[in-house]
């Protein structure tokens, strides 16, 4: 019970690697807040993650890329808890396709989502947490981080940017007890993903397996990784096993990164 006691915003939580992650602290102790845009999602995610074992979890609706409602999430979170000393900054899906295919709206509405949502929660969350003694920021990012993909553009661009933030507050707030740090993931049986695996199944009649395989591609480890895969590397952060550990961008892709830094 590492996290016991401890209280975390943890966004874009009612599916997916965010639920995994908001179920995996619960289970371990941690007050939870979480945020989603679907009223019922978002409460059968409350009731999970208490079925996982959190002592209180608060739900909030919210679109991450509606600056007002971003804006009350931290105050929320610290109203209901007497306090933070965590954020887990997680975010939704985007528009496909290349420069060409994208017009500026899409370009704005992607740069609201992935990139000024965590902007503006982890400027409103540094000082709660600095006041509870220091804490963790993590970002959700991906693997495009590493090797862009043409079809990807807007979370290439924009989820570099979430990356560049990390890096230049794990200097600005570490003095302040705040580590940051930022994990990518690769390919994982949630969302879009999770829809190909299903389509591939019902189009082919191939068991899950194969599908997942065929999804895979280039994934040495032969499979897309399970949610709770992802929430164990966000937990073993944000418990203080290795705390020294800041600034950080670790990838979580089954070794299909070709990149050697």
């Amino acid at each position: 019970m590492r996290m016991a006691g401890r209280r975390v915003l943890i966004t874009g939580a009612s599916a997916g690697l965010g639920l995994a992650c908001a179920q995996r602290l619960g289970r371990a102790g941690a007050r939870v807040a979480i945020c989603g845009r679907n009223a019922g999602r978002l409460a059968a995610a409350r009731a999970s993650i208490i079925a996982a074992g959190a002592p209180e979890v608060l739900a909030q609706q919210a679109d991450l890329a509606d600056a007002a409602a971003v804006g009350r999430l931290v105050p929320e979170t610290v109203a209901a808890f007497g306090g933070l000393d965590g954020l887990v900054v997680n975010s939704g899906h985007i528009a496909y396709g290349g420069l060409e295919d994208l017009e500026d709206a899409e370009w704005q509405a992607a740069c609201d989502l992935l990139l000024m949502s965590a902007v503006r929660l982890s400027r409103a969350a540094i000082a709660p947490i600095a006041a509870a003694g220091g804490g963790d920021i993590v970002f959700l990012t991906s693997a495009t981080l590493q090797q862009a993909s043409p079809h990807l553009i807007l979370s290439s661009v924009f989820r570099s940017g979430v990356a560049a933030l990390a890096k230049s507050l794990s200097h600005e707030v570490a003095g302040r007890g705040i580590r940051v740090n930022t994990v990518a993931p690769g390919y994982f049986d949630t969302g879009r993903v999770r829809a190909r695996i299903d389509a591939m199944v019902d189009e082919q009649g191939i068991d899950r397996d194969q599908a997942g395989q065929a999804v895979a591609g280039g994934v040495p480890m032969g499979r897309v990784g399970a949610a709770a895969e992802l929430a164990e590397v966000v937990a073993f952060v944000m418990e203080g096993l290795a705390p020294f550990l800041n600034g950080a961008s670790i990838a979580v892709d089954g070794g299909a990164g070709r990149t050697i830094f």
